[in-house]
């Protein structure tokens, strides 16, 4: 560029006398046939006047902002279900608290059935689940809500409490340990199998990713029930004689969070093995008890080492979660092994397993 030589603006078409324009920002040493990307050049920095090119940016892109409203028919059913799922999901919270912000033991249910939610949709895609039926989903959840409640009420009426703390609380593992799981897992496992076995009862088990899904929802009930009660009643007392309202609120999300979540994995794992005792009536008796009493020795040791033992505690949960996800995990294989079909409806009619198969405890892996 010559001395006081006058050029165009390639971008904005503004004389400059500059490398970059000072009316757009472009870099004038490039032109429109250069191969870059457009934001390529642009200068951003002082003396840029920004002001003058976003009208006219805004003009030019609004069009372009409007434009997927003109292909709604080219999204798919199941996007714009998502896309529903994702605004209900996001508006609730706030919707619940407004409707019953002058009743708080009904919020702290709204809340409850909130995280429930989330956590059924985190594992139905995590897991991969298929064949759910929701009447079955809610019977579950809403069977163990209130069993579970019916009986952390009676429990607090009573006063149970102070029959078990000096066992569940005393210093030494060898005690707290078979006292936690005698008193606190075998009740709430036993409590959460229940609306499982009325499952298989009447309806059927079906196929076993389905039955380990009804199975979590089975823990999140009883979860969510126990974590209301608590957050309404000993905990918000606790934090109105004490005024440690940071405290009330730290355990009320878990009672919303992790401990829900806990309780699936558990009750997730007695619903693995339910299933099996009843595919395989020649090992029922066994299956059955082992839905109780693995779930419960992994909750009574969570519930003794926590305090004292954090660490050991969460190695215990940990060990659970990874368990429950190699048994998910395997699934659909133990259901091919039993010649289990893929559709639930059609694995309600499929018969248990032969006595050729139960004969046989490794059957052979087809290729």
């Amino acid at each position: 560029m010559t001395a006081g030589a006058v050029t165009t603006c390639w971008s904005c078409g503004a004389p400059v006398a500059g490398r970059y324009c000072g009316n757009c920002g472009a870099d004038t040493s490039l032109s429109p046939s250069t191969p870059t990307h457009w934001q390529d050049g642009i200068y951003v920095g002082r003396g840029a006047a920004l002001y003058r090119r976003a009208p006219s940016e805004i003009r030019t892109l609004l069009p372009l902002l409007f434009q997927p409203f003109r292909h709604l028919d080219a999204i798919p059913r199941d996007r714009w279900r998502n896309i529903i799922i994702v605004a209900l999901m996001g508006i609730a919270p706030l919707a619940l608290l407004v409707v019953l912000q002058r009743n708080e033991y009904y919020a702290f249910w709204a809340i409850g059935y909130y995280f429930s939610t989330l956590w059924a949709i985190f594992f139905g895609a995590a897991f991969q689940t298929t064949g759910v039926r929701w009447r079955k989903a809610v019977f579950v959840y809403v069977g163990t809500s209130l069993i579970g409640m019916a009986l952390l009420t009676a429990a607090l009426i009573l006063n149970l409490e102070v029959l078990r703390d000096p066992f569940i609380a005393a210093k030494s593992l060898a005690i707290s340990i078979p006292s936690s799981i005698v008193f606190i897992g075998f009740p709430e496992e036993i409590t959460k199998a229940l609306v499982l076995f009325g499952i298989w009862r009447w309806w059927g088990v079906g196929t076993l990713r389905a039955f380990i899904f009804y199975g979590l929802l089975s823990g999140l009930g009883f979860g969510i029930a126990e974590g209301v009660g608590y957050q309404s009643g000993p905990y918000l007392a606790a934090a109105t004689k004490t005024h440690d309202y940071g405290g009330y609120y730290l355990e009320s999300m878990l009672r919303l969070t992790s401990l829900p979540f806990f309780h699936a994995v558990w009750a997730g794992t007695g619903a693995f093995l339910i299933w099996f005792g009843a595919r395989v009536p020649s090992a029922r008796a066994g299956f059955i008890t082992l839905a109780i009493v693995i779930p419960a020795t992994y909750h009574g040791l969570y519930d003794a080492l926590t305090d004292s033992h954090v660490v050991l505690s969460l190695i215990v949960v940990g060990i659970s979660i990874v368990m429950l996800g190699i048994y998910v995990a395997s699934a659909r294989l133990f259901e091919s092994w039993l010649g289990i079909p893929d559709d639930e409806d059609a694995a309600l009619a499929a018969p248990t397993v032969p006595a050729a198969v139960r004969a046989d405890p490794s059957p052979t892996v087809p290729h």
